[in-house]
């Protein structure tokens, strides 16, 4: 039973008396899809843990069926519409945004652990990748498709899965647009287990809990370090190139185009 949690600007944080502290994306009516208050309220959480020496491992989720659809792009669409698109200083606030989540994810020193069920699209699926162990349901899938509205992945999505599928593959995902379901994700090195339904991903991601639970705090810490700097040395150079290709890309007229498409399908 959690001994602190809260609901927040679309997001579920909760901390129970072993440590296991847990967030969840709470906005199923957009199969999670993540707005500014969403965003920040995620950065604050894993601001605040970052510093708390009782929380020994973070799970991240989404509910209702969705782990995360990616930005609201409705509601960028909506904002679009009434300000007549996004100037430099805007679209780079839009993207720093969405890397700030990424980065407080990857920041935190306990182990973090992905629980994906359904779609984890743009910014949700390095959101999800961001996390040191990954599991999630068959049905699940990952999918870069930033390239089918004039954009390019962000969120150090182009560090993340290059070092998790090899270049190849993502390659694929970001270039061409192509869908990585779950078994597929497994295979290529990306998922630590998949399970076939969700109450037994459930189980999946306890039994990883309890491992870690069992473990050194510090020995986990210093690991989890190490392993970060062999495998995501270059993240924040990749962070930097994405924010400034797609601050670019954010006013370009393919982009508004997209957009403008978007809200007339709305």
């Amino acid at each position: 039973m959690a001994s602190e949690s809260r609901c927040r600007d679309g997001v579920w944080d909760g901390i129970d008396d072993d440590g296991v502290a847990r967030l969840e994306i709470d906005r199923p009516d957009r199969m999670n899809a993540l707005d500014g208050l969403a965003s920040a309220r995620l950065v604050e959480v894993c601001g605040q843990w970052r510093s708390r020496n009782d929380i020994r491992v973070v799970i991240l989720s989404g509910r209702g069926g969705a782990f995360c659809a990616g930005a609201d792009v409705a509601g960028m669409a909506s904002s679009a519409a009434s300000s007549g698109g996004f100037d430099a200083d805007e679209s780079r606030g839009i993207i720093e945004s969405g890397s700030r989540l990424v980065g407080a994810v990857r920041d935190l020193p306990v182990p973090v652990v992905a629980a994906v069920d359904g779609a984890a699209v743009g910014i949700g699926a390095s959101l999800a990748v961001a996390a040191d162990l990954v599991y999630a349901t068959a049905r699940s899938y990952f999918l870069l498709a930033f390239v089918n509205i004039g954009l390019m992945p962000d969120g150090g999505a182009t560090a993340l899965f290059t070092a998790s599928v090899g270049r190849a593959r993502a390659n694929a995902m970001a270039l061409l647009g192509e869908k990585l379901f779950a078994p597929e994700a497994f295979d290529a090195g990306l998922l630590n287990g998949v399970a076939d339904d969700a109450d037994l991903l459930e189980g999946l991601v306890d039994g990883a809990v309890r491992r870690v639970l069992r473990s050194s705090p510090d020995a986990l810490a210093m690991t989890k370090s190490a392993l970060d700097a062999h495998a995501l040395g270059g993240f924040q150079a990749a962070i930097g190139r994405e924010i400034t290709g797609q601050t670019a890309l954010l006013q370009s007229p393919a982009f508004q185009r997209a957009l403008s498409a978007f809200a007339g399908e709305r």
